[in-house]
């Protein structure tokens, strides 16, 4: 009975652990709030923004008949909207059509801020728009535009609210850099010459501010409301051009030792055997703030990691979006093999896009693709990057800023930290400033995050007055800023 008793006390007290970490489960108080803001763009705003959008700057990398006429005529185009910014600062062209522009602050000994977009945007085939893609219609309150998320709403509300902040006489307590580039989506070196111009003058920044995270109002584990996901990091990448070899000869006598073979079992062998899953820290503090908005079942999980931390990961696995936050991805997206159905080819190939979890390595990552295939097999590595620092996120005065201006601007949205899965110009920043963040200011609803690169891309009229709001509000209060 003695025994008895001692067991039923220990899954009591076990129970009540449980649910006192759930009820303590919480989410993460905004401390020293900036006052709620109601700054917002106007009607002129939308309209200079639909201007910019008119512009088709498709940079086209690899062709040498790219036509770069849109990119000729953009920053005159600026000039033109932005009187006051482009009399105010400091224009350095980078690489000929990359914009950076040097707003100088009252204390030039302070490390400067970076606040960056881009205003290239991928090409957009109008069959299958609704509008023209180059138009910038407006329809239910929706903006329809090629680069209307994908990043032109950033630069627009970036030269917005400096333009007005300008009108006003204000002055930023340090300098401020707003860069764009023009090869982000063709992965090209304009981000990386900023970064080396930027360090050549010695002025690494303190703080950049890149695209990535946004304010969504779709937020996963059914969690309802808005929520406001900060990107600290974000996954390296690489691409494996796999090459395998045998004989060759006609298909009435195939092997398994075809090439074709060996690259489909190799690469079967790779899909059916992902990495192990991690939990990283951004990622669980993320899960957690999204259970701290959800229901007790949430939070009860979420609130004791300690011990559902094997069982959260196994969750994540099952789908794609989550599963991509917690491992090594690989994704088959060119094949190649013989050129007659009848004959079996000396060589396949095939190309593995490989997107690099924080706590990995490229080497780490390729180094799974080579014990799939024989050692007569090759292999070319191209578009290379390292997985990004983890900038930091907790008990840092940089990303509490960035909280607080969220909070003034969005005061309803939860905040976390998260990992990025897909590539920007801000792992270039990275390696010279500790302190990078991938976060756009802009409230983003239902698809418009899945249509960027697709047909349809959209944002609501409301949702960038907003945005332009958000940063008014981060350079207005940058005496806020650690030093």
């Amino acid at each position: 009975m003695t025994v008895f008793v001692f067991v039923v006390a220990i899954v009591a007290l076990f129970a009540v652990v449980l649910t006192v970490n759930a009820v303590r489960l919480r989410p993460t108080p905004v401390s020293d709030p900036l006052p709620e803001s109601q700054a917002m763009g106007s009607d002129g705003a939308v309209e200079r923004f639909r201007e910019m959008l008119r512009s088709a700057t498709v940079w086209g990398a690899g062709n040498p008949e790219a036509d770069h006429s849109a990119f000729d005529e953009f920053v005159p185009k600026l000039r033109r909207l932005y009187p006051r910014v482009f009399a105010s600062m400091d224009l350095e062209m980078i690489d000929g059509y990359g914009i950076s522009l040097l707003w100088k602050g009252s204390d030039r000994a302070l490390a400067p801020v970076v606040l960056m977009a881009h205003h290239d945007v991928v090409e957009a085939d109008p069959h299958g728009w609704s509008h023209d893609p180059f138009a910038a219609d407006i329809a239910d309150g929706k903006i329809y535009a090629r680069g209307a998320v994908d990043t032109k709403c950033i630069w627009a509300g970036l030269l917005e609210a400096a333009e007005q902040l300008l009108s006003e006489g204000y002055v930023p307590p340090r300098d401020i850099y707003f860069f764009s580039s023009n090869t982000e989506e063709d992965g090209g070196d304009t981000a990386p010459h900023m970064v080396e111009y930027l360090k050549g003058i010695g002025r690494v920044p303190y703080l950049v501010l890149d695209e990535g995270g946004a304010v969504i109002d779709n937020p996963p584990l059914g969690v309802s409301g808005q929520f406001a996901v900060v990107g600290v990091a974000e996954k390296g990448i690489f691409n494996a051009r796999v090459t395998t070899s045998s004989a060759g000869g006609h298909a009435a006598t195939p092997s398994l030792e075809d090439a074709a073979a060996k690259l489909v079992a190799g690469l079967d062998g790779l899909q059916q055997n992902p990495p192990a899953s991690r939990l990283s820290d951004p990622v669980a503090a993320m899960l957690k703030e999204l259970a701290a908005r959800g229901g007790f079942g949430l939070r009860l999980v979420f609130g004791n990691l300690w011990l559902f931390r094997p069982l959260v990961v196994r969750i994540m696995q099952r789908d794609p979006e989550t599963a991509a936050m917690v491992r090594t991805t690989y994704a088959l997206t060119q094949l190649e093999g013989s050129k007659a159905h009848n004959v079996i080819s000396k060589q396949a190939k095939a190309t593995v896009n490989v997107r690099v979890d924080p706590g990995e390595t490229v080497d780490d990552a390729f180094s799974r693709i080579k014990q799939r295939f024989d050692e007569d097999t090759a292999y070319e590595l191209f578009e290379v990057s390292e997985p990004s620092p983890v900038s930091p996120f907790e008990d840092d005065p940089a990303f509490d800023y960035l909280r607080r201006v969220i909070h003034a601007v969005y005061p309803e949205a939860g905040i976390a930290p998260y990992v990025q899965t897909s590539c920007s110009d801000a792992r270039h920043f990275a390696r010279a400033c500790p302190r990078t963040y991938r976060f756009a200011g802009i409230l983003f609803k239902g698809d418009q995050r899945t249509r960027i690169h697709g047909q349809d891309e959209n944002l609501d009229v409301d949702a960038f007055k907003r945005g332009v709001g958000f940063y008014i509000e981060f350079i207005r209060h940058l005496d806020k800023l650690g030093k």
